[in-house]
């Protein structure tokens, strides 16, 4: 008799054949009481990610591909893993991150067993820099950035509070009753953890554990962190367009008057790019659009002071 997992990680992963095999290993080398399968959505990328994923689901039983026959973009391949999975619970983990804490789903199976109040909980991780190769440990305990909890929907919707989804352990029986994932999959969401917190917290608790389970890349290309101008202004007109959707499901937020933030704020994303492409002609014609009040777009006014940002920037490692 096949025993039903109490946990199901879910990876959604898309030319990460660098990568991956390290964020497999980690999971695989989880150390806990619960039974736990592992959902893969490989996303017909072009490099080897595939085969890796292939790998995996042959050699251990509780690893399985998400059957699909095409490209169907981020938070449509993640729904469409949820809806292949059977976990009372389940953890996201990144194609690009890994588990840095053996103990990780233990620990927040543990606390979601003990807490039926919260519908999802999160936890410190570690920070590592891809270029230096240095590591920030405890990023939100050292920084003292640490995620609210609670219903905290409206922190999340004023961008008051940010909550890092690479943690995410989520409680299905909320997910099937308030997520309409039809929805998420026909609109293309350009990201899948925020909208889905901003609704489960409307209707109970975020918790934080001061405790450091994965590792977090920076400065590798990404969904969420692209060298490509193009990508990032549409982007920011796809937040838009899933912010306005968001606001429908939510008649007390009053209606949407978000739209010129939109519509300026991929050109401050692309002027940051910019700095990390140590491109000043594209970075000077964005701060020009940019509608904000920010170091970035004044530094970019000559070259000198653009050259001076970019290195003090570089120190801080946040290039």
């Amino acid at each position: 008799m096949e025993i039903k997992p109490l946990i199901s990680v879910i990876i959604v992963t898309y030319n990460q054949e660098t990568y991956i095999r390290q964020a497999l290993d980690s999971i695989m080398e989880q150390q806990t009481d619960y039974p736990f399968e592992v959902i893969i959505g490989e996303d017909f990328g072009t490099d080897g990610t595939r085969v890796i994923c292939e790998e995996y689901a042959q050699k251990f039983s509780n690893v399985r591909l998400a059957p699909q026959d095409h490209n169907l973009g981020i938070t449509a391949n993640w729904v469409n893993c949820i809806l292949h999975s059977r976990g009372k619970y389940f953890i996201d983990c990144a194609g690009d991150d890994y588990w840095s804490n053996p103990d990780k789903i233990q620990l927040q199976a543990d606390f979601m067993e003990q807490h039926p109040e919260c519908v999802v909980s999160v936890t410190d991780y570690d920070t590592l820099y891809e270029k230096s190769g240095k590591i920030l440990y405890n990023t939100c305990e050292t920084t003292g950035i640490r995620p609210a909890e609670g219903r905290i929907q409206k922190e999340l919707l004023s961008g008051k509070d940010h909550v890092g989804g690479g943690s995410l352990c989520i409680r299905r029986e909320a997910f099937d009753k308030y997520i309409p994932v039809r929805d998420f999959m026909r609109l293309a969401f350009p990201r899948e953890d925020w909208p889905s917190l901003l609704i489960l917290t409307a209707h109970g608790d975020l918790c934080y554990l001061p405790i450091s389970t994965f590792t977090y890349r920076i400065g590798q290309e990404s969904i969420t962190r692209t060298s490509d101008y193009e990508k990032i202004i549409k982007r920011a007109q796809q937040d838009k367009e899933m912010t306005e959707y968001l606001y429908t499901l939510f008649p007390e937020w009053g209606p949407f008057q978000d739209g010129p933030y939109f519509d300026y704020i991929g050109y401050h994303n692309a002027l940051h790019a910019a700095y990390r492409n140590n491109d000043y002609k594209s970075a000077h014609e964005f701060a020009k659009k940019d509608k904000t009040n920010c170091w970035a777009k004044r530094m970019a006014s000559n070259y000198i002071t653009f050259k001076l940002f970019r290195w003090i920037q570089s120190k801080r490692r946040r290039l």
